[in-house]
């Protein structure tokens, strides 16, 4: 079959139920091979975790499909509203901090090519 089809309901978010957010991990219910593709969901105020991915080389898209949130940084804080996206180099540490209201993001990794 040339494509794969999914839906969230495929897939179980891996994030505790005190998250107060769900990370919906697409990679397997579409059966990429490069790209991973979430639906991530965050009830007002939640924190995303802090990480890099610096040891598998994923660069990330974070594009906010509702709402709105700010990316921390080392020392620097990205604000995305509604519609907006932000690319991140893999080594880069980021958290995503919502703010007072729901928030949907796709985010989307794979590997940067050398």
């Amino acid at each position: 079959m040339p494509y794969q089809k999914g839906t969230i309901a495929d897939a179980e978010s891996p994030l505790p139920d005190d998250a107060r957010a769900e990370m919906f991990r697409m990679k397997d219910a579409l059966d990429t091979d490069e790209v991973a593709f979430t639906v991530f969901t965050m009830e007002p105020n939640a924190e995303g975790m802090e990480h890099d991915h610096g040891g598998d080389g994923q660069e990330e898209v974070y594009y906010v499909a509702e709402g709105g949130v700010d990316v921390a940084f080392d020392g620097e804080t990205v604000s995305l509203g509604e519609r907006e996206a932000i690319r991140i180099d893999s080594q880069e540490s980021r958290q995503i901090l919502n703010r007072d209201h729901y928030s949907e993001l796709v985010l989307v990794g794979a590997p940067r090519d050398a």
